[in-house]
């Protein structure tokens, strides 16, 4: 049950880690450039799919080859899961259909463009809180995305986080 849980915690990590990308609007139909306010336009539209469920609508903002890379801190050591958008996709869609009550936050949100604004790297603190089967847990996630132009469209390239648990797992939530 634990592994089961620690392996949905991932899932919904990268959920999270989606509502902190960038894209042009979809009133745009090529980028040029990557700006602040495209990056924090798109992260309320993913963070809007997300609490939908609408996960097709999550994916579109990440590139065919995008490398999701995540760490979880266990009791045992490190775990490290390395996943494709397609698995992200199976993975996220199952986990949410089991997940009954689902609440983040974004703390210390860093957004960073580069010098000839083709790609930024976005870099928060995420607070997660889920109910699986009754049971609560309570992560905290360091989350670092890269997004880079391609094809005229702003779209993540990777993804790194490092999730530990903040909060006393298989807790009855309120």
């Amino acid at each position: 049950m634990k592994k089961c849980l620690k392996y949905q915690l991932v899932v919904l990590l990268l959920i999270i880690t989606l509502a902190v990308i960038s894209a042009c609007t979809e009133s745009s139909d090529t980028c040029t450039y990557i700006t602040e306010t495209d990056i924090k336009n798109i992260m309320n539209e993913v963070e809007t799919a997300t609490l939908n469920k609408d996960i097709d609508s999550v994916v579109k903002y990440m590139a065919p080859s995008v490398v999701i890379d995540i760490t979880v801190q266990t009791p045992f050591g490190p775990q490290r899961h390395r996943w494709s958008r397609e698995q992200y996709k199976t993975e996220t869609k199952k986990v949410l259909s089991m997940t009954s009550h689902y609440e983040y936050k974004c703390e210390n949100e860093k957004i960073t463009i580069s010098d000839d604004r083709q790609s930024a790297v976005v870099e928060t603190d995420v607070v997660e809180v889920m109910v699986i089967q009754g049971q609560r847990n309570e992560t905290t996630t360091h989350e670092k995305t890269t997004l880079e132009i391609v094809d005229g469209k702003i779209l993540v390239t990777k993804i790194e986080g490092n999730i530990r648990n903040t909060g006393a797992p298989g807790s009855s939530f309120m």
